[in-house]
């Protein structure tokens, strides 16, 4: 179903799915107001500023094909993904990579979205959470979505790849999944692979 969720006078589409007793959700933060300071789900004396991206990535035969991001060889040593599906999202395509048993991962980028600095920015959702997250392959990020499903089985990470441009990557499992009780290390594993074929294409 999805929900949406009026901030700074944009809507913030956020789609969630419900998967047997899993709960799996794809959320893209967008921009809200810079007036907005409450830092709910950081981590204590976490600075309001973003890092900067010191060696930027070049995305943009990606925005629009996310899919190819990911080859099928880091797919399937993520957790044995086998097919990945591209479908519209909020700012541009995400592409869904999924396994046999139905678990979920979505990668998707943010052209023209202010980069980590717009998630800064929008870390003040009562309902979700914001994390600085260890730098993924040398690049800042952040675990953060306006819906906290840690707990079922969803983490999605946001990474910076220009000082205007991040990535996400988000997570939805089974209560089957190995990587069920800790989705969020399946999101930086998705992500660091992310970089690594951003790299290998730049």
């Amino acid at each position: 179903m999805k929900h949406l969720v009026k901030a700074a006078g944009a809507l913030l589409a956020l789609t969630v799915v419900s998967a047997c007793t899993a709960t799996v959700a794809q959320q893209t933060p967008i921009a809200s107001s810079p007036s907005q300071s409450s830092e709910t789900g950081s981590a204590p004396g976490t600075s309001s500023a973003a890092p900067q991206v010191r060696s930027p990535l070049d995305t943009a035969k990606f925005d629009q094909q996310p899919c190819t991001a990911l080859t099928q060889a880091q797919a399937t040593q993520i957790a044995n993904l086998i097919s990945g599906q591209q479908s519209a999202g909020n700012v541009a395509p995400v592409c869904t990579w999924t396994d046999a048993d139905h678990n979920r991962v979505t990668v998707g980028f943010l052209p023209g979205n202010g980069g980590l600095a717009t998630v800064y920015k929008t870390r003040d959702s009562a309902s979700g959470y914001f994390e600085v997250a260890p730098d993924v392959a040398g690049y800042p990020a952040v675990f953060s979505a306006t819906s906290d499903l840690r707990k079922d089985g969803g983490c999605q990470v946001v990474v910076g790849v220009r000082d205007d441009e991040a990535f996400t990557a988000n997570v939805g499992l089974l209560q089957s999944s190995p990587n069920y009780s800790d989705p969020c290390s399946l999101a930086a594993k998705t992500a660091e692979a992310v970089v690594t074929t951003l790299k290998a294409g730049a």
